[in-house]
């Protein structure tokens, strides 16, 4: 070993740098969920000049001191951890899954074979079995695995769909000119339509049912759906149901789409990558009603569950079915190629040197018990109420949804004599002006033609004050603008 290797591998530089590392993390905490501090959440800097700033730090001009690199990144990085952030459906990490990532990342082993995975392998069954007993599956029968976020894990739950539902082997010898699809309703996440083209179904591979006043799927156009898509010679897979819905958080009636899925033989999916976290709550659990129906769900851990992103669980109802996804060939990785080996998750994700994601949520379930998940869920979502009362009461918003059913909440602040363009125009401009800001942090959507601002309550430190504050700073960058 170099001489260079044994100072990167040295233990007491590792243990010092570890520490102030913490030390400046610890401190960041404790400053930004203070009611004292009056922190921004980000120090805007425009994209282009901000890759200017850091090609001039030249990273080809090392520094031994790694933390000046940490201090000056979390200068300059969006907190998440503020109370008046509002934006992105990410979690606020618990320090707990924190040091369970680093912890993880250290050992660095891959998830895909059990012989290197062990721990995280076994860990990440048992979690799974877990959240199938909490969906009211067949605990038995029932398996799961994990996966880099709901994009990769919605895929992942419709190619199983199409190898088990259609009688030809797609994954073997690719498509015959037979047609299919997946119903789900125009409220999907872009997700849904992205797996279905990636499989290689096209635009046709989706049939988007209408939604209702609340943006969920109608239940009563799917006959409908399903005889148009069977006239034009396309054969129905199964329908995805949102919960929720990313837009505006709505929830689509599990009980009543699984009634037609059992009608017609058809695959249940339900994406719900941000809703599925009502598992853990009493208050909100009904919005899953139905849930134990359902062929395959998603959820993801990295949103509302407070684990470090990507962490999303699939969830099958029949074990058995999640080793028919890909019927591929790699004996050198496993002694028996065409047998259903749980422990070598290879066989069934698309990952295979994939991170221990089981350790970030295990890390928290085994410390506080799932009562912390419990808790989170229902601060957050209660706010979201919360929050929906006090923009009604100013008068001067409009929201699509009055009473939102998670902690997403859609709102556009209305002026008088300006038409919906124009004020289309104002909301951009009001987001765009507390981005740059940067006390606050919201997002913006489109709704039908309409722009809509859009908060998502991530954060069990913000309270009614920061709500507030955010529909002062609106009203005065109103003023601003006029």
């Amino acid at each position: 070993m170099t001489e260079l290797l044994k100072k990167a591998y040295d233990p007491e530089t590792f243990r010092k740098q570890g520490h102030e590392l913490v030390d400046l993390l610890a401190n960041h905490l404790q400053k930004v969920s203070s009611e004292k501090e009056s922190l921004k959440v980000l120090n805007w800097i425009p994209p282009d000049e901000l890759y200017a700033t850091w090609e001039k730090r030249r990273i080809d001009q090392p520094n031994s001191d790694i933390n000046q690199f940490f201090k000056t990144a979390l200068a300059e990085t969006t907190h998440l951890h503020n109370p008046k952030y509002m934006g992105h459906q990410t979690s606020v990490p618990l320090p707990a899954s924190v040091l369970a990532e680093f912890f993880g990342g250290f050992l660095d082993v891959g998830m895909g074979v059990f012989e290197q995975g062990n721990v995280g392998v076994v860990l990440e069954k048992l979690l799974a079995k877990k959240l199938a007993a909490k969906m009211g599956m067949e605990v038995e029968k029932a398996d799961g695995l994990f996966t880099s976020g709901g994009t990769l894990g919605n895929l992942t739950a419709l190619l199983c769909a199409r190898q088990v539902m259609i009688e030809e082997d797609v994954w073997s010898n690719g498509f015959s000119e037979k047609k299919y699809a997946f119903i789900t309703s125009e409220a999907a996440h872009y997700s849904i339509d992205r797996a279905v083209r990636v499989m290689g179904m096209g635009e046709k591979g989706i049939v988007k049912a209408p939604v209702n006043e609340r943006f969920q799927l109608m239940t009563e156009s799917l006959e409908d759906c399903y005889e148009k898509a069977k006239k034009a010679g396309i054969q129905v897979l199964g329908i995805v149901a949102n919960n929720c819905a990313t837009a505006v958080g709505s929830n689509d009636s599990i009980d009543k789409i699984a009634d037609f899925c059992e009608l017609k033989k058809l695959w249940l999916h339900v994406d719900a990558a941000h809703g599925g976290c009502v598992l853990f709550s009493k208050k909100y659990r009904y919005l899953l009603n139905g849930i134990e129906r359902a062929d395959s769900v998603i959820m993801d851990f990295h949103k509302m569950l407070m684990v470090p992103t990507l962490v999303t669980a699939v969830i099958f109802k029949n074990g058995n079915h999640s080793f028919q996804t890909f019927a591929q060939k790699a004996s050198y990785l496993w002694d028996n190629e065409d047998s259903q080996e749980w422990y070598n998750l290879g066989k069934r994700t698309f990952e295979l040197t994939k991170t221990t994601m089981s350790h970030r949520i295990y890390a928290i379930w085994k410390t506080y018990g799932e009562k912390v998940f419990e808790e989170n869920v229902n601060t957050l979502y209660d706010l979201g109420k919360v929050f929906a009362k006090m923009i009604s009461a100013e008068g001067n918003f409009q929201m699509p949804v009055a009473e939102p059913e998670s902690n997403i909440i859609c709102f556009r602040y209305l002026e008088k004599g300006k038409n919906e363009v124009e004020l289309d125009e104002l909301n951009a401009k009001i987001r765009g002006a507390i981005l740059e800001d940067g006390e606050y942090f919201i997002l913006q959507t489109r709704i039908g033609e309409r722009l809509f601002m859009r908060v998502s309550l991530m954060n069990p430190f913000t309270s009614k004050k920061q709500l507030k504050g955010l529909l002062d700073k609106i009203k005065a960058i109103v003023k601003e603008l006029n």
